[in-house]
């Protein structure tokens, strides 16, 4: 396999990079990936903006401390607390077990983590695979902007504040992002991507972020540097953004969201993402509440790219069809339990197939003790966990 660099970075995108670090007053630092040399500026914006966000006190130089002691702030802080203490106490620790007892060994350790149609969400990936270095999630939202402390008024915290941590409402709350809230909250009604939402869930998993940059993927894969342009600005294929993390334990790790549209009339022109992809060798993938696009034939390049770079697929009934896992190369241990899509909207995604391997094989189906995916809380949850058999 060649060896292909997470940040790659040319010699005119690197004194690039350097005047836009200098510009800030941050000193670029280099931290390692196992891939290669990943070049991301050392800073700390967007942890300070991480915590103002988050609802949790910043370091006494941050440039929001001020508004700390603002009743909005602290409006929003309380808020958060309360938002968060059901899934910290309720959903949180048994996803942790899950994450100790299933999603290791061979198939997982040191391998890069990939989530497609992640949007926002952090939360979940980080929670089920905390000790990785190397995370990389995709979807069509775009990737947003780090805000700077010059962006929050105080006349206007009291309504901005409440309106960003309500993107994050649904997937605390129900353990999935409703698309419809997605189309107006995450591009550019209430904020200009997945940034912010981002920001708050690391900083409220208890990550601190070493440093940030703005990427884009070349036709090769390299990712290369870019400049951002305005908030709301249009889409832009394969443009993204980079954070270095420390976990609580002082794991260390990257991780990269890119916004594309994985439908087969975008990918089919779409060189750059699938060799990003197949750089980054056998991956953990991650499939959560896709809204069953696996299922269609208007995805099949992207359905065949998961199964040809994954060494492991954890996922709900919305990913991958069951006819593509339910014979070589795949093993499959089933959780919880299945009879058909919760709702009325995917009611024709229904799987008999699936429906026929959870009854077939009820007494070495395991039980998930959290809720995830749709219909969380109102009918048993499922996951499937397929290895690739060596």
């Amino acid at each position: 396999m060649r060896r292909v660099s997470f940040i790659t970075l040319t010699i005119a995108g690197l004194c690039l990079f350097a005047a836009c670090t200098a510009r800030k007053g941050v000193a670029a630092s280099r931290s390692e990936d196992p891939r290669g040399a990943t070049q991301i500026p050392a800073g700390t914006e967007a942890d300070d903006a991480a915590r103002f966000l988050a609802g949790l006190p910043g370091r006494d130089a941050s440039p929001f401390k001020a508004m700390e002691s603002t009743p909005a702030w602290e409006q929003h802080r309380k808020e958060l607390d309360e938002l968060w203490q059901p899934f910290d106490q309720g959903r949180k620790p048994g996803m942790l077990k899950f994450a100790k007892s299933e999603l290791k060994g061979t198939s997982v350790d040191g391998r890069v983590v990939w989530y497609p149609f992640s949007g926002a969400d952090a939360l979940t990936m980080l929670t089920f695979f905390p000790d990785h270095s190397t995370y990389v999630m995709a979807a069509l939202e775009p990737p947003g902007l780090v805000p700077t402390a010059r962006e929050f008024e105080s006349d206007q915290l009291g309504d901005r504040l409440p309106a960003i941590s309500g993107t994050l409402q649904s997937l605390i709350q129900k353990s999935f992002f409703v698309t419809k809230e997605m189309d107006h909250q995450l591009r550019g009604q209430v904020v200009d991507g997945v940034a912010e939402p981002i920001l708050i869930l690391l900083a409220r998993s208890g990550y601190r972020i070493l440093g940030h940059s703005y990427i884009q993927l070349d036709d090769s894969g390299h990712v290369q540097p870019r400049i951002p342009g305005p908030r709301r600005a249009a889409f832009g294929l394969n443009r993204g953004i980079s954070f270095n993390i420390e976990s609580p334990a002082g794991k260390r790790s990257t991780l990269t969201y890119v916004s594309l549209n994985l439908d087969d009339n975008h990918m089919k022109g779409n060189h750059g993402f699938p060799a990003y992809i197949a750089s980054l060798g056998p991956t953990v993938t991650m499939l959560k509440a896709t809204s069953y696009m696996l299922h269609s034939p208007s995805f099949g390049r992207i359905r065949d790219l998961i199964l040809e770079r994954s060494g492991l697929i954890v996922q709900d009934d919305s990913g991958i069809p069951w006819r593509y896992l339910a014979s070589d190369p795949w093993q499959v241990q089933l959780y919880g339990d299945y009879d058909h899509p919760y709702g009325k909207s995917f009611q024709f995604r229904s799987q008999a197939d699936l429906r026929e391997a959870y009854e077939a094989q009820r007494q070495a189906v395991r039980p998930l003790e959290f809720r995830i995916g749709y219909g969380a809380g109102k009918v048993t949850s499922n996951l499937q966990v397929a290895r690739r058999k060596s």
